[in-house]
């Protein structure tokens, strides 16, 4: 099996994202004091404090296994020939692997540069073989151990701006220290990688990322701008998966338990649109929520999937619903729920 195979394998990725969001979600809504910490360490890396990122290489390599695969592996991706690779290059690269090619004052050849690119594809190799047992152990620090770094990593990089703000970083540093090529290819290429990857992870989106550059050196500018130049942008993507506790106003642990309440007292899923109408009401959640976003929030707290068409549908309609009309049938009983729940949302908050 392709070590990107194995990767992948492990079953529903949309779903083990979703449920990954929303348990991290829930964990900085219980922790703002450690994320905040976290966060601190991560603003400081500018200024020469590199705690934040010695403790990431810690967990990094207390997570990679005993032993690498060293010799060739069938298994591991293809990078093609080291021409391929050479013309793929851009310049900076280039010029960096010249540099390290340079021997006593002697001139450097194109052969000295593939003999390095071969070598460096190897060692990739040998990096890549590691991968599957990485993730895994990570994964297992995540869920077994409770490690919170990695949680306030993903939570940094999901849902706290976190490409763009290690690019202010990198440009921090690019403004304050002397660098030499090799630092350079490195800010060069951890950008390359920030855009692209934010914007497909639809964390980042095109304009976001203009934006925060226009305040950046011109040559981190003109990184940004190239990548966004090859970028189709996340086509409206956004990541909208969040807990119940970054939608709630006031008193969140009365609230839940309320809201726990509910859910007992009413388990049709089209009750699920008089219970966010209900919230709304009482001034105990946003009142620009989200269906969808509320709905997902809602099935993490029960710990179980709820039909979303039929409320969606339903909390639509309430948008035109006026509770100081006289109503019959399923209507009556939409007023009963909601007038009563307020009044408790209400009394909590």
């Amino acid at each position: 099996m392709c070590t990107f195979d194995e990767i992948c394998n492990v079953g529903n990725i949309p779903k083990l994202r979703e449920e990954t969001a929303l348990n991290i979600c829930a964990w900085k809504a219980e922790h703002e004091d450690v994320y905040a910490e976290f966060k601190k360490k991560m603003d400081n890396i500018s200024v020469g404090d590199t705690s934040a990122l010695e403790s990431m290489f810690d967990l990094v390599c207390n997570c990679l296994p005993d032993e690498l695969v060293e010799d060739d592996n069938p298994s591991l991706p293809g990078y093609g020939s080291p021409d391929d690779i050479w013309d793929s290059l851009p310049q900076y690269a280039k010029s960096c692997i010249a540099d390290a090619c340079k021997e006593d004052g002697k001139a450097v050849t194109k052969e000295n540069c593939l003999s390095l690119v071969e070598e460096t594809t190897k060692y990739m190799d040998t990096c890549m073989s590691a991968v599957p047992l990485l993730l895994c152990n990570l994964h297992n620090k995540t869920i077994d151990e409770g490690n919170d770094l990695i949680r306030c990593m993903y939570y940094y990089m999901m849902y706290d701006g976190g490409s763009t703000k290690m690019m202010g970083t990198l440009n921090d540093i690019m403004t304050d220290d002397i660098l030499d090529q090799e630092d350079m290819a490195m800010i060069h290429s951890c950008i390359s990688s920030l855009v692209p990857g934010s914007i497909d992870l639809g964390v980042e989106t095109k304009e976001s990322w203009a934006d925060a550059a226009a305040k950046c050196d011109p040559e981190i500018w003109k990184d940004v701008t190239y990548e966004l130049s090859k970028s189709g942008g996340n086509r409206g993507r956004k990541a909208e998966i969040v807990s119940i506790d970054n939608l709630l106003k006031g008193n969140k642990g009365a609230i839940k338990q309320q809201i726990s309440r509910f859910l007992e007292e009413n388990p049709g899923p089209i009750s699920l649109a008089y219970l966010l109408k209900s919230l709304i009401r009482a001034g105990a959640i946003k009142r620009n929520v989200n269906y969808t976003t509320f709905h997902r929030a809602i099935e993490h707290l029960a710990e179980r999937k709820i039909g979303i068409d039929s409320p969606q549908k339903r909390f639509g309609e309430l948008k035109t619903f006026r509770l100081q009309e006289s109503h019959k049938g399923r209507w009556a009983k939409a007023k009963t729920i909601i007038v009563k729940w307020t009044e408790i949302f209400e009394e909590v908050a």
